[in-house]
């Protein structure tokens, strides 16, 4: 493994586990088995570090949601199915990748949020051209695709993060999260 994949993989194991301000450099060079130093090498500090680390982070999980949420041919496919696409990618990726997700959750909550707001942009531009879609072409009741794309994206964090602590750990938040917005984008239900 080549130095700078370790000192990523050892700042993503330790700001996850432990935060961004307990990964410290001396810390992130010791998991990682290089001199302090090499790190300077590599990355400007350990902001350009953590934001190394949540661009490669972003690109990933973007990749698997438009694979997931477009598919083959995204003409064909209604806003709605798009939207539990993405409601079900999220929670894969939190399901099968915890320690990114965590990652990201750490970052924002030590105020790093530069670092990952990326992240974030990319996810609520997807939800907001999903909203867009299914007001545009009359599937979803929606006054305000702005604000409901917010609250998605607040929805889908904040359920997030409650399943990586495992509160509820039993719970198919994606399936519920989808039903739920579901009823509100048909204008079955009041929010």
């Amino acid at each position: 493994m080549d130095n700078r994949r370790a000192l990523l993989d050892a700042a993503k194991h330790l700001v996850a586990a432990k935060g961004v301000k307990a990964a410290s450099v001396a810390a992130i060079a010791a998991k990682a088995g290089v001199a302090k130093g090499l790190l300077f090498y590599y990355f400007k500090d350990k902001d350009s570090l953590i934001q190394a680390i949540a661009e490669e982070l972003d690109a990933g999980y973007m990749e698997g949601l438009t694979a997931s949420v477009l598919g083959a041919d995204p003409g064909d496919r209604p806003a709605l199915a798009g939207l539990h696409a993405l409601i079900k990618h999220h929670f894969k990726f939190l399901e099968h990748a915890p320690e990114n997700a965590q990652f990201l959750y750490q970052s924002v909550a030590a105020g790093s949020a530069d670092s990952v707001a990326g992240f974030y942009e990319h996810l609520h531009a997807r939800i907001l051209a999903l909203l867009e879609q299914g007001s545009r072409s009359g599937e979803f009741v929606v006054r305000d695709v702005e604000e409901m794309a917010f609250m998605l994206l607040g929805s889908l964090h904040g359920v997030g993060r409650l399943k990586l602590f495992e509160f509820k750990r039993e719970y198919d938040a994606a399936r519920h999260l989808a039903a739920f917005y579901e009823k509100v984008l048909l204008g079955q239900e009041e929010v």
